[in-house]
């Protein structure tokens, strides 16, 4: 199979998929964090914990952007790119989280609200986005 070659430079891919990531991130925040999260940070590591989820959330953002623009039939259908990203970042988060011993065995109801929060408030909007920055571009 033949890839297509890479026509954007790389520090184009990093800025869309930080505003991607960012996007899809505060989405995320915002629906995830109310509903599921009974007790934030203490203060003194509330920064820390901002940082790290933006830092990821960005990094995630430029992932799919990387993904875009060397596979271009990512953007051609943005729903199901979005969803099935959304998946793969739920799984991988809950990875990385029990790997580290940082979350507990969930419910099938939290597994289930997780999952579609990841994918309809995360992956969703960083591949409608990434779509409609490859129409400006």
């Amino acid at each position: 199979m033949r890839k297509e070659p890479l026509t954007e430079g790389w520090g184009r891919i990093a800025w869309r998929g930080a505003m991607e990531g960012a996007a899809g991130g505060a989405l995320f925040g915002l629906v995830y964090f109310s509903g599921a999260v009974r007790r934030y940070p203490a203060p003194p590591f509330l920064a820390e914990y901002a940082a790290l989820y933006t830092a990821t959330c960005v990094a995630w953002g430029i992932g799919y952007a990387y993904l875009a623009a060397t596979q271009p039939q990512v953007n051609r259908f943005p729903v199901l790119s979005g969803l099935a990203f959304g998946v793969v970042v739920y799984v991988v988060a809950q990875l990385v989280l029990y790997g580290v011993a940082a979350e507990q065995i969930h419910t099938a109801q939290q597994v289930a609200f997780g999952l579609s929060a990841a994918c309809l408030f995360f992956g969703l909007p960083v591949a409608l986005i990434a779509r409609l920055l490859e129409r400006t571009r």
